[in-house]
């Protein structure tokens, strides 16, 4: 099954604009899974406490997610690009992860005034699905694309 496209949350744009330093790759992200009781939209939500649908601790899953490292940032013209090159988040199940279906990402700080930021998203299974539950022994994988997103501005 493929993964969705990544987009970013209008907020963390807006963010970025304004000069936040939301997307900087010193910041302490994490990624999370929601099910698909969780209303998703690029305008939907702001913050970490805004999520209403993230998977429980439980099963190999736990509830606040896992950092992702190996941030890379990297500035040509007017373009941005922002993405992962550290190991893949994963989770092991030990007895049945839930099913899920969004991805989402967070800066685990507070950034000017903004606690636990909401960074993106992107479907679990591109097809708009749930992923299914993951039984023990097996292992929920999300690799990041070579790019994450892109950014471009006009100077």
């Amino acid at each position: 099954m493929a993964m969705g496209t990544f987009t970013l949350f209008d907020s963390a744009t807006l963010w970025e604009a304004d000069g936040t330093g939301l997307l900087v790759a010193a910041n302490a992200f994490t990624g999370i899974l929601t099910t698909s009781s969780q209303t998703i939209t690029s305008s939907v939500g702001t913050l970490y406490s805004d999520l209403t649908a993230e998977l429980t601790t439980a099963g190999g899953y736990t509830a606040g997610g896992v950092a992702l490292t190996g941030v890379s940032l990297t500035r040509s013209g007017a373009t941005t690009t922002f993405l992962f090159t550290g190991p893949s988040p994963t989770w092991t199940s030990s007895s049945s992860i839930p099913a899920w279906r969004w991805f989402i990402v967070y800066v685990n700080a507070t950034i000017n005034s903004h606690v636990k930021p909401l960074v993106g998203f992107a479907l679990g299974d591109a097809t708009n699905i749930d992923v299914p539950a993951t039984s023990s022994p097996n292992t929920i994988t999300i690799t990041a694309p070579t790019s994450l997103f892109t950014i471009t501005h006009s100077p």
